[in-house]
């Protein structure tokens, strides 16, 4: 990598110009619209659209690679705009930042795993999360109460499905948004730390023991995300009754010392559109207001909680507004939810995690991403699938979406079915709710509920064989646990995401420049996802080189090959090892959601080739093997496993 210092001024800041031939370009963070950029017009900058982003981003980074030998990274966090229009050239503008001072530009050199690996040594390696997260998310808006979560516990062992984490979005007052909707937070000056024995429950018809329902969560082996917003209410509504007073008089504190993001005029900045509008916003960047917000969550973890939904980064819309370290709107825009998720990850610790949608280059630094709100259609989650690529070719590790959609019509059978299959394959499998109260879902057809557990899918569309097909599905994600969590370590070494688009692999190979339907899981699955309605066979383009049928082992070589549809298809390449977790040698097997050791380890193997493989759990294992069997190089603890030959 080199420093560029050809940068030329312009009358509001700095332009670069490459004159380069290149053939496509990817990265810029998450993007719904495509995954090859080249051809558009793409603007560095995060911006909140519920429901088809199109160009819109929540996740978004300066930075691009192409198949060609060359990428780019604008280090910093005002707008920066890339003009891919022009073939062989590729413009690049950003303004003065606030302070005055010129962005360091970095072109990078070498193939697309070499360019993103550079990239991540600048603006830092992925985290390295615990392992618990690569288990299945359950998640919803509509758990409003301590019974209905307590029911969704039943509901999981009931109908056998393996879960590792739960996030309760409503569990909050609107008021102060760190209270136990419906409890009594006592009376404290501003600032000071709320304690678990401050929260008076006894009145609530909502949340009646919070202790007890962690600890319910905890025994039933699940972990729990509490949802937040980093706002200072300032509106009524149906939520916000309870802790009135306290909210008036917090409100008056943080605007009178400064602890909120202000206008250029010293005023508090006030949100003014798309949500929690005409609410303050905190200052991360104040030392102090970070230490009287984070004195009022004290009291969560003690309760146990283990980390944040963190909800809301978009909130800033005006490039005039100014933050304490002297920085305006101009980065804020950009760095706002950079700052606001690195705060809460400080906060709960290395212990804990946070799960943002919205962010920035640092991002996969300490938080795991989710995709944003999608509704149940097809073109949305064929949006989603560009969105989990293209942030994969930005270092983005630990990533998931919300399985079948979030709000609308409840998803057809086959979508739901569909995108449960393909969420087997990527780090984070959640399936989310959106709460019927806030109006963009179909009250008839939904059962008044907006339910999109597996369970319920299966009864809405009174179909109870949906149940063996999803749990699968679920089990399968549970088997490749140590394939993920040995490719999550990778990432923390060399930025490498788990999730790849094709090109990371095959750079060479122009005809996957254009793939925005299959990905790689490391260096040796290939998921074809299945993404419309009423179809009997999918056509799956293999790179060059022999294939194995992961269900099946049927051999298949590079090329175009139709597959008929049972599952998804889903392949595995030559000559490589996929450590698993499995019952019996067999996928789909039900281990369990426990992750403190395995069933049976098992490295399922193909062709001939090599494989280091080590955990968390302090194994180091080095296999090599070929037609005629496998040799034991390394075992460091001596642990039991088998190997497979597909």
């Amino acid at each position: 990598m080199k420093q560029l210092d050809c940068v030329e001024r312009t009358g509001t800041g700095f332009r670069v110009t490459l004159k380069r031939p290149y053939r496509a370009v990817f990265g810029f963070g998450e993007k719904f619209d495509s995954c090859n950029q080249k051809g558009k017009f793409v603007r560095a900058c995060v911006r909140e659209r519920c429901f088809y982003q199109g160009d819109y981003t929540y996740l978004s980074m300066p930075f691009f690679l192409t198949p060609d030998g060359f990428g780019l990274y604008v280090e910093t966090y005002v707008e920066v705009d890339f003009d891919l229009r022009q073939d062989g050239v590729i413009s690049v503008e950003f303004p003065v930042g606030s302070k005055g001072e010129q962005a360091k530009v970095w072109l990078l050199e070498g193939t697309p795993k070499e360019i993103i690996s550079e990239f991540r040594s600048l603006a830092g390696m992925p985290r390295v999360f615990p392992k618990w997260v690569l288990g299945a998310w359950m998640s919803s808006n509509r758990w409003h109460t301590q019974q209905e979560v307590e029911e969704q516990l039943e509901l999981t062992k009931k109908h056998n499905f393996p879960h590792s984490v739960l996030v309760i979005e409503p569990w909050s007052d609107h008021s102060t948004y760190y209270c136990w909707s419906g409890s009594r937070c006592k009376p404290k000056k501003v600032g000071e730390v709320i304690s678990a024995k401050d929260i008076d429950t006894s009145a609530s018809e909502f949340w009646q023991d919070p202790k007890k329902l962690v600890d319910d969560i905890h025994a039933a082996g699940l972990k729990l995300l509490l949802w937040t917003v980093p706002s200072h209410a300032q509106g009524e509504n149906i939520m916000s009754s309870y802790n009135k007073e306290q909210r008036l008089a917090n409100n008056d504190y943080v605007r009178e010392h400064g602890e909120v993001v202000k206008n250029a005029d010293g005023s508090a900045y006030e949100i003014p559109h798309t949500w929690c509008i005409g609410d303050m916003v905190p200052d991360f960047t104040n030392p102090v207001a970070t230490e009287h917000w984070f004195n009022h969550y004290r009291h969560l973890k003690e309760l146990g909680v283990d980390g944040f939904k963190t909800d809301g980064g978009e909130f800033i819309h005006d490039h005039t507004v100014t933050f304490s370290d002297g920085t305006t709107g101009l980065e804020g825009q950009n760095q706002f939810s950079v700052n606001y998720s690195r705060a809460y990850a400080k906060f709960v610790g290395e212990e804990g995690i946070v799960f943002s949608r919205a962010g920035g280059q640092e991002t996969p630094c300490f938080s795991v991403v989710w995709a944003g709100d999608q509704e149940s259609t097809w073109s949305e989650y064929r949006s989603i699938l560009k969105a989990g690529m293209t942030a994969s070719m930005s270092g983005v590790n630990c990533w998931g979406f919300d399985i079948g959609g979030f709000a609308g019509y409840l998803p057809t059978k086959e979508l739901y079915c569909r995108a449960v299959e393909t969420a087997a394959f990527v780090p984070v499998m959640q399936w989310h709710s959106e709460a019927v109260r806030n109006g963009r879902c179909d009250f008839a057809g939904a059962w008044h509920t907006n339910d999109r557990s597996p369970w319920n899918m299966a009864d809405f569309h009174k179909d109870p064989a949906m149940l063996p097909r999803l749990r699968e599905s679920f089990y399968l994600h549970y088997n490749l646990v140590p394939y993920q969590y040995a490719l999550m370590l990778e990432s923390g070494k060399t930025g490498i995401p788990p999730m790849r688009h094709l090109v990371l692999e095959f750079p060479a190979d122009e005809n996957v420049y254009g793939i925005e339907d299959e990905f790689m899981l490391g260096d040796a699955i290939l998921v074809a996802p299945v993404l419309e309605d009423y179809v009997n066979t999918r056509s799956v383009y293999l790179p060059a080189g022999k294939w194995y049928d992961l269900f099946t082992g049927k051999c298949y070589t590079g090329g175009v090959h139709t597959f008929e549809l049972g599952r998804t298809p889903v392949l595995m390449r030559e000559n490589k090892c996929v450590p698993l977790n499995l019952r019996g040698g067999k996928l789909c097997s039900d281990v369990g959601s426990a992750m403190d050791g395995y069933t049976e380890l098992t490295f399922l193997i193909s062709g001939t080739g090599k494989y280091d493989f080590s955990d968390d759990l302090g194994n180091e294992i080095f296999i090599q093997w070929d037609d005629t069997g496998y040799r034991e190089v390394k075992n460091k603890k001596g642990t039991a496993y088998r190997v497979i030959h597909i």
